[in-house]
């Protein structure tokens, strides 16, 4: 009984080293976007936050909602590969889950 429980104590410390490691790893994950016309350029952190959104002078010729659609969907595309990427980094520290990701990627490695 006792050799059972030290097997998973020494499972359950491994896991949360796994857990770590991959929380510290997607901690530093940075997605960064460009517009084709290069006058927009974010970041988004691992944490799904915008870090930094750079605007060309230029902008200024588009109008308002055109400059804000395109935000919106510039930071939308940048949060989706965030996702994929996340799903990704947890599938391989993670193997023997193979539940559906929290982003419903429905992809298997």
């Amino acid at each position: 009984m006792d050799a059972d429980r030290e097997t998973l104590e020494a499972e359950l410390r491994a896991l949360e080293e796994r857990s770590r490691k991959v929380r510290d790893e997607l901690s530093a994950v940075a997605i960064e976007a460009k517009s084709n016309d290069g006058l927009i350029e974010l970041t988004v952190g691992g944490h799904g936050r915008l870090h930094a959104l750079t605007l060309d002078p230029r902008v200024k010729r588009l109008d308002v909602e055109e400059l804000a659609g395109r935000l919106v969907e510039m930071t939308n595309d940048a949060l989706d590969l965030l996702q994929h990427e996340t799903a990704a980094r947890m599938r391989e520290a993670f193997p023997e889950f193979t539940a559906e990701s929290p982003f419903g990627d429905q992809e298997g490695p």
